[in-house]
């Protein structure tokens, strides 16, 4: 499992954009430092780890159309067993959202966005807080393999068609900065 004081290490340096991300970051430290295992999901407050997945040259990204939330949304979820980093549980996300195998890091496993965000109750489980933190990959793949039953469909959209699907605000500002990383590169 991933180590809390790694992750501290790695949000050390980083530098939210606005107010709403700076509180996010702020309770993901504070949950970093006090819980036992922030990671598991038997809290329920807990780390979780994303993917802005975009085109190398910033212009399309690829988004899953989460089946029970009913959005528009990054590749993520939950920390499992054996992933050793937050980047790798993104990692492993995006693969198994997207059917996406051959995924780069540009940037490595440095931070591109938090978030800290309610997830609704559903069926047995309780409503729950993720503290998301998002990580930029990008690829030259198509969309090859069936997503798994929790998402209808992935595809791609440029900056424009994720805004214009309704994306939250957080998932928008990630997409910005994304866009602003790749260009820049």
């Amino acid at each position: 499992m991933p180590s809390a004081a790694e992750l501290l290490e790695d949000l050390r340096s980083y530098t939210p954009s606005g107010e709403s991300e700076a509180s996010s970051l702020d309770r993901i430290r504070s949950l970093l430092r006090s819980a036992d295992d922030p990671f598991t999901r038997a809290r329920t407050e807990h780390v979780t780890g994303s993917a802005v997945v975009a085109r190398p040259a910033g212009d399309a990204y690829l988004l899953v159309h989460h089946r029970r939330l009913g959005r528009w949304l990054q590749p993520g979820g939950h920390v499992e067993e054996g992933d050793e980093t937050v980047f790798a549980s993104a990692l492993r996300e995006a693969r198994e959202e997207t059917g996406v195998e051959d995924l780069k890091a540009p940037f490595g496993k440095r931070v591109l966005d938090v978030d800290v965000h309610p997830i609704p109750a559903f069926d047995s489980r309780p409503l729950h807080i993720h503290f998301d933190v998002r990580y930029l990959l990008t690829t030259r793949q198509e969309i090859l393999a069936p997503p798994l039953d929790e998402v209808l469909g992935a595809a791609w959209f440029s900056i424009e068609e994720a805004l214009a699907a309704d994306v939250d605000g957080s998932l928008a500002r990630a997409l910005t900065k994304a866009r602003a990383w790749l260009t820049e590169f």
